[in-house]
């Protein structure tokens, strides 16, 4: 498998602004709305927008730690357990900037959540439609650059045997999560609440789908050649 030289950094100045960061948006949220906010915070919402689950206040502001803090510090501890971790430095602009896309469009889900139950009328489906929408679209633009490895990226049986496949798939999925990110984005204003659910699931579904079974073509057309 391609690689190139090893990582001299394990924790780097990138690490420490982004972890400084959520830390920091916790205890703002902490701080200005922990008192406002009931006891039972609805935390779950139906393809309506309505809230139809509940957890604990302490369960709630748990749930935000461990997301906003917590998995950023995970995605950097796999990142140096991966056996492939040396092909990492081929995208690791990358990989910071994911992590920094996916603590905002989740510090943007808990800010909605903690305004819908301060009584605020908010179509939590079209947020989360258009906020998964430009998430998307990042990841999109520069899913090509991912080099093979065990955590990150289309990891399929054929990607991760075979560089080429890993190659010509991410570039064909690339184009995928452009064209489903930019979908959901423009739709989240026009549609109503069950309509963005639908075309929610329908985006992730075929742009996490569609390009494993282009693996899997990629693979059968290569073994009929061999």
């Amino acid at each position: 498998m391609t690689t190139t030289t090893e990582n001299k950094k394990i924790w780097t100045r990138r690490d420490v602004w982004l972890i400084g960061f959520n830390v920091a948006a916790f205890i703002v949220l902490f701080a200005v709305f922990n008192g406002s906010l009931p006891d039972v915070v609805g935390s779950h919402y139906n393809v309506a927008g309505e809230q139809d689950g509940t957890m604990p206040k302490w369960g709630f502001w748990l749930l935000t730690a461990v997301l906003l803090i917590g998995l950023p510090l995970l995605m950097k501890a796999l990142q140096f357990a991966d056996p492939r971790k040396a092909n990492y430095a081929w995208f690791d602009g990358f990989f910071d900037l994911f992590r920094w896309a996916l603590s905002l469009f989740m510090l943007g889900v808990f800010l909605m959540m903690i305004f819908t139950n301060l009584g605020y009328h908010i179509p939590a489906i079209n947020i989360l439609l258009g906020g998964l929408g430009v998430l998307w679209f990042v990841i999109g633009n520069r899913l090509g650059q991912v080099r093979s490895n065990f955590f990150f990226g289309i990891r399929t049986p054929w990607t991760l045997m075979d560089d080429n496949n890993w190659r010509l798939t991410h570039r064909f999925g690339a184009r995928m999560w452009v064209i489903a990110g930019l979908i959901m984005f423009v739709c989240c204003w026009f549609v109503n609440a069950y309509a963005a659910a639908a075309i929610l699931i329908s985006c992730a579904a075929l742009s996490a789908i569609v390009p494993m079974v282009y693996s899997y073509l990629l693979f059968a057309r290569q073994s009929k050649k061999v």
